[in-house]
């Protein structure tokens, strides 16, 4: 941690804190489900501002994020954000707020995380009273209020979903705790409030009170909540673009600290195209479907920004860990979009200016079959890890899938092991994640992990498997009728929370609403059955 002499604490005038609120209200996530220490959506939401804490410049470059050289900047940085998980890690941000004392408070939160917010922005209101300004944003409450129409940017147009955290504090559904509430693109918005709360305290005023001058003309697409004389009120962006080939990189201005195994011991980065917030299929059980983040953005270079992120991640690897090789993992719902163009480009960039660096990301399983020649490039290009979405054994019995394209040529088990099959003469490992609560009947769970446990032993993948089971997002009104307002958390203390923490996302309150609860005896034959497919050895190349 960075320490700060006395004479520039008092000459700081914008102290920021960044958190990641925690999902489940109790317990630790178990080591068989996929974990990262490093914050990598608060990182990448809050680049602008580290970036020019990093450069010195204006409010941000003489806040607690500052410091005399871009590494020490990185560490600063860092030391003032915080992942959570459950509230078992409150002492942690307790002794986070009292050791920066912030003026500024950045909660993060998906919809789980929503009654994690709230209690975070009570300790914080606690212990600093009104000499803190505190913003929520993240994806839930993007998906809470949102604009229909995109070409009309009036706040009177906005629609509102029945979990918006500003119209349940209106309701008193949940405490005023909330100073503004962000949604959409936060990179411009949230250096923006760090220089109203350096413009308020220079005037002695509350942290907040300037956040109703923003400018609209902030680049993105966002939009701003505000407390409108003890109504909610909106503040919408113009919309304006963002220049994506000048945003930083999360590993320049955060540091890197995780080392995925898949990997080999290299430092793992958190890397992106940046060519949008969510995916390019429109799944309808998906929190990252295409209909509710928005679509995708400057397909054109986002080839470019790729391998620049990855030249970033090397640099700032060598810089911070010496002796230790990067590795990183490209966040894109899809690799690319799944653009043969796009990985094309990509992979002349990498034969150009080659870089020493292992990468991996997510293709799905229609993608890798219809590309095998981009497959094997990207392999050669430095590609060692490819992390798919099985789902389910037969996408019919849910409905279908959108990223299901292939349907018409061959049964999604053959396409499986086909996928398999290209991936492995690539020399690339394969991981999965299972999403389970879609409408399947449990046997059909459980003849998953059977073919699973069957693809393992011949072709040394999937490892790992991450168990998911479905949870209903907002999704900007999509929802399925479920109206969900998520101010309880999603899953209490008792025999479901410890079998959930196998479990990258599950809860017991917010199922899908056509398909109801997990029954607990069937969940936890479902962990069992995993963890004997997790225990046995892999075959094919990669067997021992």
């Amino acid at each position: 941690m960075r320490h700060h002499s006395s004479n520039r604490e008092s000459t700081m005038t914008l102290r920021a804190v960044a958190v990641s609120a925690p999902d489940w209200v109790a317990g630790a996530k178990d080591d068989r489900a996929l974990n990262s220490r490093d914050a990598a959506s608060l990182y990448n939401a809050c680049r602008v501002a580290a970036a020019e804490a990093a450069a010195g410049r204006g409010a941000w470059g003489a806040s607690n994020w500052a410091a005399a050289d871009p590494r020490a900047a990185r560490a600063a940085a860092r030391a003032s954000t915080l992942l959570m998980y459950s509230m078992d890690d409150m002492p942690a941000f307790r002794a986070l707020i009292e050791r920066q004392r912030p003026n500024l408070l950045l909660i993060g939160a998906m919809s789980l995380c929503l009654p994690g917010a709230v209690a975070c922005a009570r300790e914080a209101r606690e212990i600093l009273g009104d000499r803190v300004a505190i913003v929520l944003g993240g994806r839930h409450a993007s998906e809470t209020v949102w604009l229909p129409d995109r070409s009309d940017r009036r706040a009177a147009t906005l629609g509102r979903h029945a979990g918006a955290p500003l119209e349940l504090i209106h309701a008193g559904r949940l405490p005023a705790v909330f100073d503004a509430v962000a949604m959409g693109d936060g990179e411009y918005l949230i250096a923006a409030l760090g220089r109203a709360v350096e413009a308020a305290v220079r005037r002695s005023l509350h942290p907040a009170a300037l956040f109703h001058e923003i400018d609209p003309a902030t680049p993105g697409d966002w939009i701003l909540g505000l407390d409108d004389r003890g109504r909610p009120g909106y503040l919408v962006s113009r919309g304006v673009a963002m220049n994506q080939m000048a945003l930083p990189s999360p590993a320049r201005t955060f540091g890197v600290s995780a080392s995925f195994g898949v990997f080999g011991g290299r430092m793992t980065a958190h890397v992106f195209s940046d060519i949008g917030r969510g995916c390019v299929y429109d799944c309808n059980f998906c929190s990252e479907r295409v209909s509710a983040t928005g679509g995708v953005r400057d397909l054109a270079n986002s080839a470019d920004r790729l391998h620049g992120q990855l030249a970033a991640a090397c640099r700032t690897i060598a810089e911070d860990w010496p002796g230790r090789r990067a590795s990183a993992f490209c966040e894109d719902s899809v690799l690319l979009g799944g653009a043969t163009r796009l990985i094309d480009r990509f992979c002349d960039l990498m034969d150009r200016q080659p870089l020493d660096i292992r990468f991996g990301g997510q293709l799905t399983i229609d993608q890798i079959l219809t590309r095998p020649a981009e497959v094997a490039r990207l392999a050669r290009a430095g590609l060692s890890y490819v992390f798919i979405g099985v789902e389910t054994l037969s996408p019919e019995e849910i409905g279908g899938m959108s990223k299901d394209v292939g349907r018409k040529r061959a049964s999604w088990t053959d396409r499986m092991h086909r996928a398999f099959d290209v991936l492995g003469e690539a020399g690339i490992d394969c991981g999965c994640a299972v999403l389970f609560g879609l409408g399947e009947r449990h046997e059909s769970r459980l003849a998953l992990l059977d073919t699973l446990d069957r693809f393992r032993l011949s072709h040394g993948a999937p490892d790992p498997i991450s168990l998911n089971w479905a949870v209903q997002h907002p999704l900007c009104g999509e929802d399925g009728g479920a109206g969900y307002d998520y101010v309880d958390w999603g899953t209490p203390e008792g025999p479901y929370l410890d079998l959930f923490h196998n479990f990258g996302e599950a809860s017991l309150r917010y199922p899908l609403p056509q398909v109801g609860a997990p029954r607990l005896a069937e969940v936890a034959e479902v962990v069992a059955a995993a963890d004997a497919v997790r225990g046995r050895p892999l075959g094919g190349r990669l067997a021992s």
